[in-house]
């Protein structure tokens, strides 16, 4: 359901132009601008779909053009921040993410495109859509994710509480309303923004719909998606959120401050996961890696000269000590672990792509592999160590446990990281003649309050 959602919120961001174009600026963002017509074209046409969708509540149109325009810049912000790393996507990863799209909605392979046509919107635009997508995902791993750091003894207090002797457990599905803060916000609106909170869950507590509740007044990333963040089981949510699950089904939660804001939750569903039944031993490696990357866009000579600067590292490594292999990756690599000095962890066969984890699994601890090619580039791969792993035990489970501590300090570093890119831009605003919001476009559905 959300990949199906996503792909409606990509939907909405590509409907169809008209002929005529305006060249008003909306505003610009670090001396690139945002066009009115680029803001008025998307806000008219999300107020279309919600209409459709059957909302009853709808935000005004000068409060649906002010979120398109925020979500727009915060984009552009991300895509910005993703080319002063230059970071790229390739055409073999936007093709994989189009096929994984149409698997997880039971499209056959092509159908996806004839279903944009036939929606009459416009195949390049969607592609570049999610093209931008992907790219904001790998700069969120590189500027966020890869920097966090979990110690030893969280790890190994997450196996105690939950895996070590495991027994079934409540997972809840929830959705939020979000309202932001600035970083430091002064007391005044600290106060504005609390009541705000305190108000809406009134409101939720008299009868109001939640999801219309959502469209009105939430400023989280889940917003188009109703505001459901997906399934969450204790140990999996950051503690300060931890009351959200112990929530009756349909009842909501009182605001909740984080550093970011004030949320509100909603326990939609409920199911029990069963204890984990455990399967077969098997083997790992521990393995760190030099990545160079190779353009899509590269000529041939542009090829031959990336592969013979792979051909002088592999060659430089294979009688290199492993301080020296991490030196060197710090320094050449370009992939997302190269502030680790390479390092990838413990990994199982299939865990990584098959060119990959064959050249790995064939090498001994403390060698070096020569050029590896896979669709990310030109890899050396050095083995640390290896070791045969009982499916019950701490080190079986390292790898899922260190995803899901990650993913608890996400839900409050990432939206940290957002507001300090804002914060550091240079944002100017301009007013949009003619889509000002005592002049909404006649299909602009009337709000109901």
């Amino acid at each position: 359901m959300r990949t199906f959602m996503m792909l409606f919120s990509l939907l909405i961001m590509t409907q169809p132009a008209n002929a005529e174009t305006f060249d008003a600026i909306a505003t610009v963002v670090n001396n690139e601008a945002i066009s009115c017509y680029d803001i008025q074209h998307t806000t008219e046409a999300t107020a279309a779909q919600l209409k459709q969708s059957g909302q009853v509540s709808l935000p005004s149109y000068a409060e649906l053009k002010k979120r398109v325009l925020d979500t727009k810049v915060m984009k552009l912000l991300q895509v910005q921040e993703a080319r002063r790393l230059s970071l790229s996507v390739s055409a073999e990863e936007l093709n994989r993410a189009i096929k994984d799209t149409e698997e997880k909605n039971n499209l056959m392979p092509g159908q996806l495109e004839i279903a944009l046509k036939q929606q009459g919107m416009d195949v390049d635009e969607y592609k570049a859509t999610l093209k931008d997508q992907i790219l904001i995902g790998k700069l969120i791993n590189i500027a966020v994710r890869s920097k966090l750091q979990i110690s030893e003894e969280a790890l190994r207090e997450y196996y105690r509480k939950y895996l070590a002797d495991p027994k079934p457990r409540r997972e809840v599905q929830l959705a939020q309303i979000f309202l932001p803060l600035k970083t430091d916000p002064s007391p005044e609106t600290l106060a504005q923004v609390r009541n705000k909170a305190r108000l809406i869950y009134q409101q939720l507590n008299e009868g109001k719909d939640f999801s219309q509740m959502v469209t009105l007044h939430s400023e989280s990333q889940e917003r188009e998606q109703g505001g459901v963040m997906g399934w969450f089981m204790q140990g999996s949510i950051t503690q300060r959120f931890a009351a959200a699950l112990e929530l009756p089904v349909n009842t909501v939660s009182e605001p909740i401050r984080s550093p970011a804001g004030f949320h509100i939750f909603k326990a939609l569903q409920e199911r029990w996961q069963e204890a984990e039944t455990f399967g077969e031993s098997y083997d790992e490696v521990h393995a760190r890696h030099i990545l160079l990357m190779i353009p899509s866009t590269a000529d041939d000579a542009t090829r031959s000269k990336i592969r013979q600067r792979a051909e002088k590292i592999a060659a430089d490594m294979q009688d290199a000590d492993d301080e020296e292999f991490i030196s060197r990756a710090k320094e050449a690599s370009q992939g997302p672990s190269s502030e680790r000095g390479g390092d990838l962890g413990w990994f199982k066969r299939g865990d990584m792509l098959p060119a990959f984890e064959n050249a790995a699994f064939k090498l001994k601890a403390g060698e070096t592999s020569g050029i590896v090619e896979s669709s990310f580039g030109l890899h050396i791969i050095r083995v640390i160590a290896s070791r045969h792993v009982n499916p019950n035990s701490f080190e079986a489970h390292r790898n899922k446990i260190q995803q899901i501590l990650s993913n608890i300090e996400m839900q409050e570093k990432h939206p940290r990281w957002l507001a300090r890119l804002k914060a550091k831009a240079v944002i100017k605003y301009f007013d949009c003649e003619g889509i000002s919001s005592d002049k909404e476009p006649a299909t602009q559905p009337q709000s109901q309050h």
